[in-house]
């Protein structure tokens, strides 16, 4: 059975003021019936049935279908057109363009939100599909390590120094496996996060001392130089989240700087605010590099960023973000690099 289309919106809004203008004038008319059938004087029955009076009711009709038409054309015709545009949105289509230039104020805003709307839409697709990209990418990096690995292995004739070897590399490779899937759990977990929770007041000078005793493995081998500055200071806010910030930071400070190289960290305390730099004496970024260094997945230039997994930063802006704090960089190739992260004193 074929199905029958419905009408347009602008269509059906015309035949409804149709229709009312019909049926008062039908009304009207059998008015003038009944007044002729109750034998009212023939001068005043003539009143109601000159023919001016038939035809301003014709033309009255006429008019008032036309201007409904008219209206209903103007006013939800673009009601439609949006209709369609919505559709091929649910298809899949972020590349639909729609513009009104009609007059009527709420439609103009209904496009202009809807614009922008698709415009959001397209950006989270193509985010989407980057990191779904970046993420395969990453995994298929340590995922074949492991595999080759492990096929070798399988050769009897290894000493057993080569056996420890490969051993190693599988395990180095299920390691960073590991840091990918924690930092991308963390990153989806804080991303759907509005406020912190679970503060505390805790000393912030001590935290970060602690980071540094439990990177000490990482400093030690590379006889770096640590200057430790900080005041003594306390904090409200989430122990956890902010000592993943200090482990990050630090980490990279490490990983960037040669062989008894310095880094140093301060930790200054005002009236309004904490000032925490970390600073170190390692290649230094360029300034495109400088731009992108808290984009998912993004490893900068072959001057040092190329390892790690590029969520590090990322996952430590966020983090300062939802601390309602700001963080900066200040890098030039050559001279080292300097984060500075401020977070704003809150009270408990």
């Amino acid at each position: 059975m074929k199905r029958i289309k419905p009408m347009s919106l602008w269509v059906t809004f015309a035949a409804f003021v149709f229709f009312i203008i019909f049926i008062s004038y039908t009304i009207l008319l059998v008015f003038y019936y009944l007044l002729y059938q109750i034998r009212f004087p023939v001068t005043l029955q003539l009143a109601f049935y000159k023919p001016p009076v038939f035809l301003f009711i014709l033309l009255s009709i006429v008019l008032a279908t036309a201007i409904s038409f008219w209206a209903g054309k103007h006013v939800f015709g673009p009601v439609a057109t949006i209709s369609d545009a919505m559709t091929q949105v649910a298809k899949g289509n972020f590349n639909v363009h729609l513009k009104y230039s009609g007059r009527v104020g709420e439609l103009r805003e209904m496009s202009s939100n809807f614009r922008s709307m698709v415009h959001d839409l397209g950006n989270i697709e193509t985010l989407r599909n980057d990191f779904v990209t970046s993420v395969s990418h990453e995994f298929k990096t340590p995922l074949a390590s492991i595999e080759g690995y492990a096929t070798i292995l399988q050769n009897p004739d290894l000493s057993y120094a080569e056996v420890q070897e490969y051993a190693k590399k599988i395990s180095e490779s299920t390691k960073q496996l590991t840091n990918l899937c924690s930092n991308i759990l963390m990153i989806s977990n804080l991303e759907n996060k509005e406020i912190v929770t679970e503060k505390t007041a805790y000393r912030l000078d001590e935290q970060i001392r602690q980071s540094v005793l439990i990177l000490e493995p990482l400093w030690d081998v590379k006889k770096i130089n640590l200057n430790i500055d900080l005041d003594h200071a306390i904090y409200y806010g989430n122990e956890e989240m902010l000592m993943q910030v200090w482990l990050n930071m630090i980490t990279n400070a490490i990983k960037f700087t040669p062989k008894n190289g310095d880094i140093s960290i301060e930790l200054k305390e005002t009236s309004e605010a904490l000032i925490i730099s970390i600073s170190d004496t390692g290649a230094g970024m360029t300034p495109e590099v400088q731009k992108h260094i808290f984009d998912k997945f993004y490893k900068g230039d072959a001057s040092g960023f190329t390892d790690g997994n590029g969520l590090g930063l990322s996952l430590v802006k966020r983090i300062i973000d939802l601390c309602r704090g700001e963080i900066t960089v200040h890098s030039e190739p050559g001279t080292g690099t300097c984060f500075a992260i401020t977070l704003p004193v809150m009270s408990a």
